[in-house]
């Protein structure tokens, strides 16, 4: 019976040993060249795989590529972050390699402190640069380079016609003349102007802001308006963005009037595509019953801001009236908030059969799956 019991024992502990997981920190803080735990790792750049120093040093020798992923090698740097991981772990794991073998590897790191230190190119250029543009800057450069930003021109400056110049953009259209025409002279979406915007003059290096929409240079007069109300709003109420439509009116191809009243905002024809929290079944809904009804988003956008004065609807920014001057994007959020509570307020007596037999939500609103046809329905 004692041999029988043995074999029992051994295979039960052959049992536990075969069970034990890998320890999956040890197989990350594990150098994939010598397959043991980092010593002294450093990080290469773009693709960021971390080796040991001395593999890395002996596998440089021989490509400039990744040993793992075959990406070209631009820089090498420390990676203080795993070495501190292995510290810990070999304190709590005590598997480190002997003596013999880290003054073996610090032998064979070929790594210097140049190779760490990193390089600062030069050129501002968008266009990629050649090998020479990459530089260190010594103390004569960084006194002799010209870092200043350029000189902003719009077309209410002294001398954007004589000097026909495209701030910003660097592009033009011929004029049959054969001037160049900017595209802050295109036609505009705004008809009418400010007397006092057209006869503006920026001062001299005066400030200007460039608009979110064609991101063209208009002078920056937000200050002024604070003064003089005659001045047109060149930003959102809401999120502070400038934009140049109400000021002399945007050139973007589309705009719809990219800053506006709330009341008078041009959100388009597709504005009621999913407005109510992009569920498209609901807002399908929703315009069936404007259209049977012959209303548009606009005549609801109209009876919702009546019934935002008069305290019926409410809106999250409480500042947001009917004369508050938003973009497209604050002015489209906010009617969604609006039109949800329009469908909320319309009467079950006026929709569909196919409309109020359905279950309602148990979520409601915050519902995660409604933007799903099948749930929607």
């Amino acid at each position: 019976a004692a041999p029988s019991e043995c074999i029992i024992k051994i295979g039960s502990e052959d049992a536990k040993t075969s069970n034990v997981k890998p320890d999956k920190m040890e197989e990350t803080l594990t150098c994939i060249i010598c397959q043991e735990l980092l010593h002294d790792c450093v990080s290469l750049q773009p693709c960021m795989h971390t080796f040991c120093a001395a593999c890395y040093s002996g596998w440089m020798e021989r490509s400039s590529l990744c040993p793992t992923c075959r990406c070209p090698v631009e820089r090498i740097c420390k990676n203080h972050i795993l070495n501190n991981l292995v510290e810990a772990y070999l304190i709590q794991h005590p598997k480190c390699r002997n003596e013999d073998d880290v003054r073996s590897m610090d032998a064979r790191n070929k790594i210097t402190q140049d190779m760490l230190q990193p390089k600062v190119r030069r050129s501002f250029s968008d266009e990629e640069g050649s090998s020479e543009d990459l530089l260190e800057l010594s103390d004569v450069d960084s006194e002799s380079s010209d870092i200043s930003q350029p000189y902003i021109v719009c077309r209410q400056c002294p001398g954007y016609r004589r000097h026909s110049v495209q701030a910003l953009t660097g592009t033009g259209q011929e004029t049959e003349a054969g001037g160049m025409q900017a595209l802050g002279d295109a036609p505009s979406t705004s008809a009418n102007f400010p007397a006092g915007v057209q006869e503006y003059v920026c001062p001299a290096q005066g400030s200007h802001v460039i608009c979110t929409c064609c991101f063209q240079p208009m002078p920056d007069r937000r200050a002024e308006r604070e003064q003089n109300p005659h001045v047109a709003p060149q930003q959102c109420t809401v999120c502070l963005q400038p934009f140049c439509h109400l000021y002399w009116g945007c050139t973007r191809m589309a705009c719809f009037g990219c800053l506006a009243p709330f009341c008078e905002i041009n959100l388009g024809d597709k504005c009621l595509d999913g407005v109510l929290n992009n569920n498209h079944y609901e807002s399908d809904i929703l315009k069936d019953y404007l259209a049977s009804r012959g209303l548009t988003w606009k005549n609801m956008l109209n009876e919702s801001l009546l019934a935002l004065q008069r305290g019926v609807f409410m809106l999250s920014d409480y500042r947001v009236t009917g004369n508050t001057v938003l973009c497209y994007c604050c002015g489209l959020r906010s009617f969604r908030e609006l039109a949800y509570q329009y469908r909320q307020n319309i009467p079950v007596a006026e929709l569909p059969v196919t409309v109020t037999s359905r279950p309602d939500c148990y979520w409601g609103r915050n519902c995660r799956t409604q933007v799903k046809a099948h749930h929607a329905m």
